[in-house]
Formats: C-alpha cells, sequence, structure tokens
C-alpha cells in the first residue's frame, strides 16, 4: 500500500505531457510538449522513427527545460506533407509548427541519426533562434562513400516497397541526395560555432562509423567554443533508450552552457561589473554544481594577471560572498589585497582563510610576511 502511494505521488510531481496536432499549412504534425523552463528543447527523430523514440528522455529533460517532439510529415500520427521531400521543407516545417504551436526561441536542437541532417538545415536557416545542437547517433554524409555501406542501402531500397508512404517519401530524397555526394545537406555548411554535443555509438554499428563520423563532425567539435564528444561503447544507434543518461546529460550541458566561456566574454568586452551582474542572473537559472567555487577565482587570476587590481579584487570579494566556508575564497582575496598595497585587508583575509583550513601553508606564511 505504501509503494503504491509513492509511485502515485511520484506520477503526480512528473511533468504532464501534451499532445496535439498543429497545421504547419495544408497538413498537420503530430506534437508533444513537456515542460514550461526556456529554452525550448527540440527532438528531431531519425530515419522511419516517431516521437516515441524519445520517450525515456522527455521526462528528464522537461525537469529542467521546455521539451517538444514532433513526427515529421507521413510519420507516426502525422499527415503526409507536399513532395518532393528535402532538408529544407522539412527544416521550414518544424520551423512553421514550432511558431504557431508559440513555442518561442530560443531553441536547444536534438537530432538522432537522419534527424541530425535536419537540425543541421534548421540551424542554416533560422541560425539566430538556435541556442545549441545535440547531434545522437547522427546521420554522416560521408558515409554514402564507403562501398560497404552503399551496399547496405541498397539492400534497405527493398524494404522500402512495404514502407508507409511518408517513410518512402523521406528515403527518396534522402537516396536522391545521397546519389548527389549529399549536395543539398552539405549545402548547409559547418554548423554555427554554438554550444554543441556529440554522441557516437559503438555497438553494432556499420564498418568504420566512429572513423567516419569522427571525419566528418570532429573538425566542427574542435573548432567550436564550447563543445564536447562522447563515445558511448555499451550502446547501440538508439542511445536514447540504451544510455539515456547519456543524451540526458549531453543535452543538459547544451542547455547550461559553460559559464566560463560566458563570463569570461562578458569580462573582457563589457567589464567587470557586467561580468558581476551576469554571474547573479546565472546564479537564479543554473544548477549550483554547474557554477562551482573555482569559477569566480579563475576570472579574478585573469584580472590579477593583468594588473586590474579593483576588478580581481571585486571577482574575489564576489566569490567570498557566494562560497563564505571556502577557504581558498579568502586565500585569493588576500593575494589581490596585498598586491593592492592594503596589508591590514590582506591580514584580514589570511586570518579568516587559516581559520577555515588551519592546514593552509600558504596563509600561515603569508601571515608571517605581513607581520615583518
Amino acid at each position: 500500500m505504501q509503494a503504491a502511494l509513492v509511485t502515485l505521488a511520484l506520477l503526480a510531481l512528473a511533468p504532464k505531457a501534451d499532445t496535439r496536432m498543429i497545421d504547419v499549412g495544408g497538413h498537420k504534425l503530430r506534437v508533444r510538449v513537456m515542460g514550461t523552463t526556456s529554452p525550448t528543447v527540440v527532438l528531431e527523430a531519425g530515419f522511419w522513427s516517431t516521437l516515441e523514440s524519445w520517450s525515456d528522455v522527455m521526462p528528464q529533460i522537461a525537469k529542467f527545460a521546455r521539451v517538444v517532439a514532433y513526427d515529421r510529415a507521413g510519420l507516426g500520427g502525422s499527415e503526409l506533407g507536399p513532395e518532393p521531400r528535402s532538408y529544407k521543407q522539412v527544416a521550414e516545417e518544424l520551423h512553421t509548427m514550432l511558431q504557431r504551436g508559440g513555442f518561442s526561441p530560443p531553441y536547444v536542437l536534438v537530432g538522432h541519426s537522419m534527424g541530425g541532417a535536419h537540425i543541421r538545415a534548421f540551424a542554416a536557416l533560422y541560425k539566430d533562434e538556435v541556442a545549441g545542437l545535440v547531434f545522437v547517433d547522427p546521420f554522416v554524409e560521408n558515409a554514402f562513400r564507403d562501398e560497404k555501406i552503399r551496399k547496405l542501402n541498397a539492400e534497405q531500397d527493398k524494404n522500402m516497397q512495404s514502407a508507409p508512404p511518408g517513410v518512402r517519401a523521406e528515403w527518396r530524397f534522402i537516396s536522391a541526395d545521397s546519389d548527389k555526394d549529399s549536395k543539398e545537406l552539405r549545402s548547409f555548411g559547418k554548423p554555427p560555432d554554438m554550444p554543441t554535443m556529440l554522441l557516437l555509438a559503438r555497438r553494432d554499428r556499420p564498418p568504420n562509423w566512429i572513423k567516419l563520423a569522427l571525419e566528418q563532425y570532429g573538425p566542427w567539435i574542435a573548432d567550436a567554443t564550447d563543445a564536447g564528444l562522447v563515445v558511448v561503447s555499451d550502446s547501440g544507434h538508439y542511445i536514447q533508450r540504451d544510455a539515456p543518461e547519456q543524451v540526458i546529460a549531453a543535452i543538459r550541458r547544451v542547455v547550461f552552457p559553460s559559464a566560463d566561456n560566458i563570463l569570461l566574454k562578458v569580462l573582457r568586452e563589457q567589464g567587470v561589473d557586467a561580468a558581476i551582474a551576469r554571474y547573479r542572473e546565472l546564479r537564479k537559472q543554473y544548477p549550483p554544481e554547474y557554477l562551482p567555487e573555482p569559477l569566480l577565482n579563475r576570472l579574478g587570476y585573469v584580472e590579477l594577471r593583468a594588473k586590474h587590481l579593483k576588478e580581481a579584487i571585486a571577482l574575489f570579494k564576489l566569490n567570498v560572498e557566494m562560497h563564505p566556508k571556502g577557504y581558498n575564497t579568502y586565500d585569493s582575496l588576500a593575494e589581490a589585497y596585498l598586491a593592492n598595497g592594503d596589508h591590514d585587508a590582506a591580514y584580514k583575509n589570511y586570518r579568516k582563510s587559516l581559520e577555515l583550513n588551519p592546514d593552509n601553508a600558504n596563509a600561515t606564511q603569508m601571515l608571517e610576511k605581513i607581520k615583518r
């Protein structure tokens, strides 16, 4: 009885799903929404897949962001769309659906398999509305140059004869573009520089899959300001089912991009007051673990090394305010005061640091030095 009550309580706390049909211009798409918090995470399924492919991750994502999954035209519960299909057509229909559904940007786009190609198209067409990208074992156009994979696709052609009309329509444009060395997909170019995560599956994948994927996506990840790569060794192609925690973590990482990068940019372009104001905003939005004690310390030392002593003191003081039990925060503030010639303030803060950590040898040495 008690277990049943606990289960009911958890269900009551779980984010509720809203499923609806949205007209995108002559045909309707089935859409499922959970959560309310900005940004909007948009889930783009793979070939022949529906929004149900995201069922294991949607409730968890909804705890920190609004999440939208949908069926492309002709798939799942969505109506057939106009032909010929194309990456651009899919991206435009998705954009229309988001607008008419009242899902305002910024968007974090998550694409599984062929969905990875679609979010690349969307990011190219609507760059200013996209805040981040997550590729889940994505479509790799380079793979179609591999003879073994081309043979696998030739076998897939036979399966298409009995596939639903919407699936056959998608396969026709994938095959046609692949025969042209993915001319349309390549036309979208390199994804914009924004927070990006790439997840690759190792189990039961085509020959040379990891190598081909890294050839395609590796340079983009390497050049991005804020990006990450995870090879999920114990997962097959549907990472969101085999290792949902990996997908959730990747999305969470993009929804809450590097605070280091954000604050350093503000500090360099707008100054210390703007950086402090931005930090306070992030503190209201970010999980505490994404704003650890060393964060402000690193920024403080950027200013200290540049001989911007007042700016360094301001950042170290903020860190003391945010982490009053951290002995190192007082130690760093004391160092900045000492560099600025304020021996009394330096002595006071070294003493506080030593109270919090009697083993802080640096504080002991500096206190003796100030006395002398």
